[in-house]
């Protein structure tokens, strides 16, 4: 690991912007404990903020691969990804209330798959530090797994059971 861990943040595709979780992003970074990569969607980058505003599948998997850490939000393919290539991600929720999407499934989606341990979640800015500074100490946590494995397997029924409630 470097001198400053590379956090790799995800927030989709959602045409939806997610200022709150880039604006932390650019304050952490300015703080200078970590190096930050955005994938940002239609969230406007902030000045002196790394990042692409989509990244292909194989510019996804170079990222996760070298990054430290993962944040993205609620959404299960990005939580798969990050999960494939070896990460607990840290999932920071899009809320609709702050205008970040139409309803609450990211919110009880990130609930529902952090009281199972397959992802941490973070609220504010000041639990995204913390998490951060555990999850880049603890680095790829999990081994990266194959498309066919049982652990994918099983996350995808922990899916269509939220589903179905």
């Amino acid at each position: 690991m470097s001198a400053r861990p590379l956090v790799a943040v995800v927030v989709g595709t959602d045409h939806h912007p997610f200022d709150r979780l880039v604006g932390w992003a650019a304050r952490l970074h300015a703080e200078g404990r970590y190096r930050f990569h955005v994938q940002h969607g239609s969230t406007p980058l902030p000045e002196g903020l790394p990042g692409s505003r989509m990244l292909d599948s194989t510019e996804l998997v170079s990222l996760l691969d070298c990054a430290d850490a993962v944040v993205t939000h609620a959404g299960p393919g990005s939580i798969m990804d990050a999960r494939d290539r070896g990460h607990v991600p840290v999932v920071v929720p899009r809320d609709p209330r702050l205008g970040e999407h139409v309803d609450d499934h990211q919110l009880r989606f990130a609930r529902f798959l952090g009281a199972r341990g397959v992802v941490t979640t973070a609220h504010d800015i000041d639990q995204l530090a913390a998490r951060l500074h555990l999850a880049a100490l603890a680095g790829h946590s999990v081994p990266a797994r194959r498309r066919d494995s049982p652990t994918l397997a099983r996350f995808e029924a922990m899916i269509e059971e939220l589903v179905r409630k």
